[in-house]
């Protein structure tokens, strides 16, 4: 296990001979001197140097231990497509969420055995937790309304923390479109799967879901998303699979690999959940953005990374997903 002693804190200058001489990046494009700059004005060195997983290490002669073929400069422009990745990414998961709330709305209206007030209750019954969640925001300006006029509140003093909270007391008179203002993502796919394991009404199978949820949280978490596109670390969904399927331009051993690479499934599930739910109008928009994202701003520098195939084949894969899925 590492320490301080193992890992001193470290100037930008210092991080730059550490990366040219113990790792073997090269400053072919971008200048030590710039390198230093960047590392201090724009980019630190944990998030830039992340996409380093990406290549591989040489294994034996002086320079095992050290990067084949990586350019500082590479890692500069890998950093900054994710950044634009997490962009258009945390769009459409906002588009996903809100038509999905919608969906389920117009589900509800139509459904005789409901009347938006009971299936809250029974909800909430079982996930006690959110109602704490509830209790948090109860003063905040953008729920606290709505949680005061919906919901029983009762003012009470909690000794240990030495300070006046808001508790709900009950919650008989909150219907479903009110609820649904005020759950986060994850709580509301919470919901979401509660409503709809005891009707037959067209669904989104909730493991497919929450892997948008997962892309969803790493982009707002603003991680480095691109930084491992390596295969093998997880399992597709089988509709998923079945839908990648479809696309003849990518044979089965591709379609293994690549959505056993956890960024890309994720991703994949985004397109095909957006393909299904978005409205019309909003999806033409938003794919266009997608669409000049990887078929123009993506390919800018492509020569950097015409030698490696692990980011050339999962690029390829992902473009090959976003034509068959939109055209």
């Amino acid at each position: 296990m590492g320490n301080k002693i193992d890992k001193p804190k470290q100037t930008a200058s210092q991080l730059v001979a550490k990366m040219k001489n113990e790792k073997g990046i090269l400053f072919e494009y971008t200048s030590e001197k710039d390198a230093e700059i960047y590392l201090s004005d724009v980019n630190n060195y944990l998030r830039t140097a992340a996409y380093r997983k990406n290549y591989q290490k040489y294994t034996k002669g002086n320079k095992r231990g050290k990067y084949i073929g990586l350019d500082f400069a590479y890692l500069q422009e890998l950093s900054t497509i994710d950044m634009h990745f997490r962009f258009i990414v945390s769009k459409m998961c906002l588009d996903i969420e809100h038509d999905l709330k919608v969906k389920m709305l117009k589900d509800i209206e139509g459904d005789s055995f409901t009347d938006g007030y009971d299936i809250v209750k029974e909800f909430l019954c079982q996930n006690i937790y959110i109602i704490g969640k509830l209790e948090a925001t109860s003063a905040s300006p953008f729920t606290s309304d709505l949680v005061h006029k919906y919901f029983t509140i009762q003012r009470t003093y909690n000794s240990s923390k030495q300070k006046n909270e808001n508790r709900i007391t009950a919650y008989d008179d909150c219907p479903a479109w009110v609820l649904l203002e005020m759950l986060t993502f994850g709580d509301f796919i919470k919901f979401y799967a509660f409503y709809y394991s005891s009707r037959n009404f067209a669904k989104i199978p909730i493991a497919i879901i929450n892997l948008v949820k997962s892309l969803r949280n790493g982009a707002a978490h603003n991680n480095c998303i691109l930084a491992d596109l390596e295969h093998g670390t997880s399992r597709a969904p089988h509709k998923i699979s079945q839908e990648v399927a479809k696309i003849a331009a990518i044979n089965s051993n591709q379609r293994r690999k690549k959505l056993s690479c956890r960024p890309m499934l994720e991703f994949v599930c985004l397109l095909y959940v957006y393909k299904l739910v978005v409205s019309s109008k909003v999806k033409y928009h938003r794919i266009k953005e997608l669409k000049k994202l990887f078929f123009h701003r993506m390919p800018e520098k492509r020569e950097f990374f015409q030698n490696n195939e692990l980011i050339k084949s999962n690029y390829n894969f992902a473009c090959k997903v976003i034509s068959a899925f939109f055209g």
